[in-house]
Order: C-alpha cells, then structure tokens, then sequence
C-alpha cells in the first residue's frame, strides 16, 4: 500500500499547490477529526517525503505542526519533533534491508559510493535526493566525510544528475484532490438538498465542472412569449 493510500486511510487528506514553496505540508486536528494538506506545487518525491512526515504527526499526536523548509530543500531540522517526523519518514520509506539490497542488485560499490549511485536510488526510492543521502549515513554506507561533501548538493545540481543519468521520478505536479468534498456535494446534489449553482460553486473549490461529474447544466427558468400566453389564455 503507498504513502498516500496509508494516509488517506484515516484522514481527510487535501492536496493543492501551494503558492509558497517553503511549506510543504501541515497536519491539524478539527472537531476530532484530522486534516492534513500537502503542498503539490513540490516535486513528487517531496510530496512523498511530505506524506510520511505528517504521518508520524498523525500517529502520534503531534498534529499542528507545519512543516517548512527555510531554503525549500528540506524541512525544518531543529526542531526536536520535526526531527523525529523526519527520521520516521526517512527509516518508512527507505528500509535498510531493502536499501542494502538495492545496492547490491544494481553492482553498486557499497564502500564507495558515488553522485550517481545516491541519484539513481533517491529516485528508485521515490525520495527527496538529500534523504537518500542522510539515510545512508545513517545506515553506516556514507562516511562521514562523504556525507559531507554530498549533502552540500543542491536540489538543482541533484536535479542535474538526474537529467545527465535520465532517471525520472513520477509526476503529479499541481494536483487539487479535497478528500471527498466533490463526492459529498454531489451526493448533497442528487438529494436535492443543494441548487445546481452551489454544486457548481463547491466543485470549483477543487477545479471540477459538474459536467466532468456527468451532470447536465439545468436549463434556466424562461418566462412564456406573449403568443405563448395568448395561447394559454384560449385554452
């Protein structure tokens, strides 16, 4: 089951793209039950990232928190909680035992790791470029000092591997999903409980018509011509 399907499990999740890069995502608790958005004008493995990270806060009640980044290339790292929500994020989605295997299947050198190697499994794992570098330090791959000098990598000198290597991660950039508001105003449509007008007005929250949902435009109330009436007023 990925990330999102996890999350969205027990939880109302909204994805919209945030105008504002430095936040990827934040969690809340309302009326006992739990929001959490996730900011989709980030790359898709940021998202990913992001979906772990609020994960941790939802299942261990730490909601609220929002997590952003000072330089948009990672999230807040001092903070003592976020932290926590990091290293669960980075240990649930790469698992070392995998990791260990990944390496060897694909002939890497484990004791010598290069740019291209972290490359290719930041995107085989779908994560963040600096994660996979963070991990494998943790995991005892990196050294210290080759931790250093690959952290120090930017998301656009990571971005330019990739193209240079054509690794490619899957693209869901600019995705608006509201958990089931367009099912909910739908379903409030077919009761008869809102107008056609106000069905339109929530779907739009989420870029929708409801002729993409399969509803027809109501015709609009038209007053009789006067021959019309004439008519009438014989019978």
């Amino acid at each position: 089951m990925g990330i999102f399907s996890i999350l969205e499990r027990d939880n109302k999740v909204l994805y919209y793209p945030l105008e504002d890069q430095k936040v990827w995502g934040f969690s809340e608790k309302i009326k006992g039950k739990s929001f959490v958005c996730i900011n989709t004008s980030l790359p898709y493995d940021k998202q990913v990232f992001t979906a772990a990270h609020e994960l941790y806060h939802v299942w261990f009640g730490s909601s609220g928190e929002i997590m952003i980044s000072e330089d948009a290339q990672e999230p807040d790292l001092s903070d003592e909680i976020e932290l926590f929500a990091n290293r669960f994020a980075a240990e649930f989605l790469v698992n070392e035992e995998l990791l260990r295997q990944e390496i060897q299947v694909f002939n890497m050198d484990k004791d010598n790791l290069n740019i291209k190697d972290i490359v290719r499994l930041s995107s085989l794992f779908v994560v963040p470029y600096r994660t996979m570098v963070r991990r494998l330090h943790e995991i005892g791959v990196l050294a210290k000092k080759d931790f250093e000098k690959y952290i120090s990598y930017t998301d656009e000198e990571a971005d330019t591997w990739k193209n240079r290597l054509g690794v490619s991660i899957p693209e869901r950039k600019n995705k608006i999903g509201l958990s089931d508001l367009a099912d909910k105003a739908l379903d409030l449509y077919e009761r008869n409980m809102i107008t056609y007008e106000k069905l339109e007005y929530l779907l739009e929250f989420a870029e929708l018509t409801p002729e993409e949902m399969g509803i027809k435009s109501v015709n609009q109330y038209q007053p009789p011509t006067d021959e019309e009436l004439d008519v009438i007023m014989e019978e």
